[in-house]
């Protein structure tokens, strides 16, 4: 028992005020450090009293506010929390199973982006589902169906100069930066990291800015930026992650990881993931950004756990399978095509690439196998990463490195738009 309060212990005053056929708790709480317990009488009157329970203190009479409580043998009080907790089916859920909206959706889908922030404004549902991933990734895709997409060169990420391939020329071409890693477009920003600095730039603007870590090791790593896109708040978000320590003969390892807003300067820390990731730029798709787990580190997994994925909303990790492919094989990328997370896998031994996608309930289906024996020593398949899926015919952009071309999956060949030297160094651009 918790405490035992004596009404006939209280003053008159107070007994007589509080007189009723019920009294009930409503709830406990903490006033100037002490706990109390309140109650709600049948005369819609509130009350206060100490655990010894001795004299109460009258919090609410509705003599003072509605003027009188009409019945006095049930129960008409209680508490509420401020809370925006939905109550039923949440928004996204409506919209998914109404006709009317789902017509909207495919009409609204086809318009400029101006046009559909217009009629974001008509309606909270409409305004919620213009503002959903799935909206904004199918808008995307179907406002540049007729669109191949827009090749530039990264001259100098620090002062924000690029080269549109087209405007390339014999005489003028672009020197490649070697170390140079840049992510895919994630909500028109990319992000990328370079000898010992990192920036998130959009090259169709010109925008470019220098990211600051503090504690950045000096050291070249691929995989220690990602970015993100939170449509709830309408931001992108840049996620560091960096090794501590690593060690590939005991495979002990140690991860630090951050994040901010894009438009903030304050990191703030996050749990790192429960895995190790590679040294492979991560990809953004549905919410989420994608890592590969590096698989020379940390305990073996039988459950083939090789992507570590961070979602932008709740900011937490989990990691996922992969598709039935071995690191053994070759060489490994994480990307999104199409709006959906897939997975590259190179077979050396055959010069092929088997590009996996990710599928309802985490299904991985092959949707691409290239080959590209034919197309040696230009396009090696440890050295061609896949860029873009042109929306108007479907064919590939492949980036080899020091050559790029589009792979044609109908008859298997590929058209080269740009190509250098292959360098003397042994480097290529990932």
């Amino acid at each position: 028992m918790l405490c035992y309060i004596d009404r006939t212990a209280w003053p008159e005053s107070e007994r007589v005020q509080l007189k009723s056929l019920w009294i009930a708790p409503l709830g406990m709480y903490y006033s100037d450090g002490v706990q109390k317990i309140m109650f709600g009488t049948g005369a819609c009157k509130v009350l206060d009293v100490d655990l010894d329970g001795i004299t109460p203190q009258i919090l609410f009479t509705p003599d003072e506010t509605i003027g009188g409580c009409e019945y006095d043998d049930v129960p008409v009080l209680g508490l509420f929390e401020e809370s925006l907790v939905p109550v039923g089916r949440t928004i996204q859920e409506m919209i998914s199973s109404s006709t009317t909206t789902e017509a909207w959706f495919n009409i609204l889908k086809w318009l400029p982006t101006h046009s559909v922030l217009e009629f974001g404004l008509v309606c909270r549902e409409w305004h919620a589902m213009v503002m959903m991933d799935q909206f904004i990734q199918s808008h995307v895709n179907h406002a540049n169906l007729n669109k191949s997409p827009r090749i530039m060169f990264i001259l100098d990420p620090l002062s924000g100069l690029y080269m549109d391939l087209e405007k390339c020329t014999d005489q003028l071409r672009p020197h490649l930066i070697p170390d140079l890693v840049c992510s895919q477009p994630c909500h028109s920003l990319n992000a990328g990291s370079c000898w010992f600095w990192n920036f998130i730039c959009n090259p169709a603007t010109g925008y470019c800015e220098r990211i600051e870590f503090f504690d950045n090791d000096d050291t070249f790593f691929a995989g220690r930026i990602g970015l993100g896109y939170n449509s709830e708040i309408n931001k992108h978000i840049a996620v560091h992650i960096t090794y501590k320590e690593k060690n590939l003969e005991t495979r002990y390892y140690e991860l630090q990881c951050k994040m901010r807003l894009v438009n903030d300067k304050q990191w703030r820390p996050v749990d790192p993931p429960p895995r190790p990731v590679a040294a492979t730029p991560p990809a953004y798709a549905n919410g989420k950004i994608y890592w590969l787990v590096e698989p020379t580190l940390g305990p073996v997994s039988p459950r083939c756990e090789i992507v570590a994925a961070f979602n932008v909303k709740t900011h937490e990790f989990e990691v996922l399978q992969g598709p039935p492919c071995s690191h053994e094989c070759g060489r490994m990328t994480i990307l999104q095509l199409q709006g959906a997370l897939c997975m590259a896998c190179s077979d050396r031994s055959t010069s092929t690439v088997d590009i996996w996608m990710m599928k309802d309930y985490g299904m991985w289906l092959m949707e691409y196998h290239i080959e590209l024996d034919e197309f040696l020593p230009d396009y090696l398949s440890d050295n061609t990463t896949l860029l873009a899926v042109d929306p108007k015919d479907g064919r590939i952009l492949l980036n080899a490195g020091w050559s790029l071309g589009y792979y044609d999956p109908k008859t298997a060949t590929i058209d080269t738009i740009y190509t250098e030297e292959i360098p003397e160094l042994p480097y290529y651009l990932p």
